[in-house]
């Protein structure tokens, strides 16, 4: 399904304040890619906060599955951006104006993916998007390229368009604060690899970066046998990560929402 869309309602002003999403996440469980500084940008805190908070040096290496205190106001917040919903807007399309992923968004307001937006309350947008990104090209057909790449790979459609929503919303212009970016979300180390794989350079287009999120989603399939939710934990987890600690609480809800996702695709 190309144009999935949430829920938008309008209610009266008292409801807004009872019903408006949390502001800022106090725990974050850290996911295979992140860094301290991405997390710190992301949450509208400092680095040098957000490592205090945590009783960490600003250089420290992340574990993946580790959780972290986020300072609250008044304790090195940057104060973030924040922007009104409007009549029309959904989750999805706001990250793409900002340049983040569905999934991010809806962790640092507090919600989840598939939940109501309101008319008139208010939602936060990463510090490092505080405006938002152009469009991508309208000339790119996201959805043409995931099915021609699924056909090439023999990755089931309906999934390799679950992913690249959850992940982006189909916008091919999304960067995230640790760095992936396009419709599937690709981060650097996985493009290098997944090229190997291939056995050439894949160009830096969005219908490359197609190209390398379904040909990697393929090799997670293969890798787990072909059990889906495995491969799926993987993408978002990393396949070692899933292999020594299994699927973690945050990996779960990733899954369980993706699958949702490919069942109305």
């Amino acid at each position: 399904m190309r144009g999935f869309r949430y829920l938008l309602v309008v209610v009266p002003i008292a409801a807004l304040f009872a019903a408006a999403p949390a502001v800022a996440a106090q725990r974050y469980t850290v996911r295979w890619g992140d860094t301290l500084t991405g997390i710190a940008s992301a949450h509208g805190v400092s680095l040098h906060h957000l490592a205090r908070a945590n009783h960490m040096r600003p250089r420290s290496l992340l574990l993946a599955g580790t959780t972290l205190r986020i300072p609250g106001r008044g304790q090195g917040s940057s104060g973030g951006h924040r922007i009104t919903v409007q009549w029309g807007d959904t989750l999805s399309g706001i990250a793409a104006r900002y340049g983040t992923t569905l999934t991010h968004l809806a962790a640092i307001n507090g919600i989840s993916p598939f939940g109501v937006l309101l008319a008139g309350s208010h939602l936060r947008v990463p510090g490092s998007a505080a405006a938002p990104v152009m469009a991508a090209s309208s000339s790119f057909d996201a959805v043409r390229s995931l099915d021609r790449w699924a056909a090439h790979y023999g990755v089931d459609p309906r999934l390799a368009r679950a992913v690249a929503w959850m992940e982006s919303g189909y916008n091919s212009g999304a960067v995230s604060a640790v760095g992936a970016w396009g419709v599937m979300q690709v981060m650097p180390a996985t493009w290098r690899f997944t090229q190997r794989l291939i056995g050439h350079p894949v160009a830096r287009t969005p219908d490359g970066n197609v190209r390398i999120g379904v040909a990697y989603l393929h090799h997670l399939l293969n890798v787990f046998g072909g059990d889906q939710r495995l491969a799926l934990a993987a993408y978002y987890q990393g396949p070692a990560g899933v292999r020594r600690s299994g699927m973690l609480r945050v990996t779960q809800r990733y899954v369980a929402d993706v699958m949702a996702l490919e069942a109305r695709m």
